[in-house]
């Protein structure tokens, strides 16, 4: 059979278009897996988006968490340092109190005050007026207590709140221990104010100059004084 121009120009048609025909089947299947990869990659970077964003979330309320805590914990620690500086002036302060009434040894500096008989005394005058008696004793101690002193002790006797002083004849009674003169009276306080209080003008000490009785002051570094023993 012989082919005519006609056929064979048709059979070069037929066969690039099954050719065209077989290639864009072939890319539009191409396509289509990119595609997909495609729609599984976003939908994966949007599950791991997601994700992120709700860790995020998680940490900013954990980090207010923390925050909270903090600051209750600080609150705690400033209500603690008060309550422990509370309780600390009061240890302080009941420290204070049991060495004022004694249950304490205390010491610190203050003034010393001598009292003496009168070194002279005339022959036709009466000698009671010129010996040191339980009134003299009790004007010192009593000025001293006003100046502020925290505690006294006569000739090294220490003196608390319920302490009685007696006159038996010559000597005193320190809560019933007898002492001669002369009457050395420690007081532990602020030695000026202690001194200017016992020094002021018509004061205790000319009081005492006045009734013959011999005074000698001194300022004192350290004084100690026992505990009270039950």
């Amino acid at each position: 059979m012989k082919l005519k121009g006609k056929h064979v120009i048709l059979s070069l048609v037929l066969l690039v278009f099954g050719f065209l025909l077989s290639f864009s089947y072939q890319q539009t299947k191409n396509d289509s897996k990119i595609t997909q990869l495609s729609n599984q990659s976003w939908e994966r970077g949007y599950f791991y988006r997601q994700q992120l964003i709700d860790l995020e979330g998680e940490n900013k309320e954990l980090r207010a968490e923390l925050d909270r805590k903090r600051q209750e914990i600080q609150r705690f620690e400033e209500t603690l340092g008060q309550q422990k500086s509370v309780i600390r002036d009061y240890v302080e302060t009941k420290k204070n109190l049991q060495m004022f009434t004694g249950e304490l040894p205390i010491k610190g500096e203050g003034i010393k005050v001598t009292l003496r008989d009168a070194n002279y005394i005339p022959s036709e005058a009466n000698a009671n007026q010129y010996i040191v008696h339980e009134r003299h004793v009790q004007l010192v101690l009593n000025e001293l207590n006003s100046a502020g002193a925290k505690a006294l002790s006569i000739n090294g006797q220490r003196l608390y709140k319920d302490s009685y002083i007696s006159c038996v004849g010559p000597v005193i009674s320190v809560d019933g221990r007898q002492h001669a003169a002369p009457f050395v009276i420690a007081a532990i306080g602020e030695p000026e104010v202690l001194e200017l209080s016992m020094t002021l003008s018509n004061g205790v000490i000319d009081l005492l100059v006045s009734d013959n009785v011999e005074v000698e002051l001194e300022p004192v570094d350290t004084i100690e004084m026992k505990a009270r023993i039950s």
